[in-house]
């Protein structure tokens, strides 16, 4: 075999690992740290890739409800060593999703935004409830955290669309 021929092979190779690594990142939780790294860049590197205020917007919203399912995932599952990263990641995506709406003047994604932000409260309350209190981990109050704070955004959307409509 030539130079040549083992390079190319090399980059195959190296090519071959990159696009499993990215497939299976796809799928990777908090608690597998190496894998969930990646798709966090793969998730920062396509919002990056949108454009237009809306699209970046609808994807924003794609990942929240990621978020909330991993959040709902680590509780059942009881990894609760990740529970505080894990309600930080989505209170802020929930924010910066609000905050979008307003800075845009986005009024027609208000609707969506409070809808998918009513049935996310529901499926926090229900992940708050199963969480054991009687424990010396407090963890569960970034949960509730997370339900006060969807009701700031849902409260700051209301008001932002009663003064569009104004």
């Amino acid at each position: 075999m030539t130079i040549k021929v083992k390079t190319q092979l090399g980059l195959i190779a190296v090519l071959v690992i990159i696009a499993l690594s990215l497939i299976l990142a796809q799928s990777a939780s908090p608690d597998s740290s190496l894998l969930f790294g990646l798709k966090r860049v793969q998730e920062k590197v396509y919002l990056r890739l949108k454009n237009a205020p809306s699209d970046k917007l609808d994807y924003m919203s794609l990942l929240l409800d990621r978020r909330l399912t991993e959040l709902d995932s680590q509780v059942r599952r009881q990894s609760y060593g990740y529970i505080l990263p894990s309600a930080l990641r989505y209170s802020t995506l929930a924010g910066q999703i609000a905050e979008m709406i307003m800075a845009n003047n986005m009024t027609d994604k208000v609707a969506s935004t409070t809808n998918q932000f009513k049935e996310h409260q529901k499926v926090l309350y229900d992940v708050y409830v199963i969480y054991p209190k009687n424990t010396d981990n407090v963890e569960y109050k970034y949960i509730e955290d997370d339900i006060n704070y969807l009701k700031i955004y849902l409260d700051k959307l209301s008001n932002f669309f009663k003064a569009g409509k104004a």
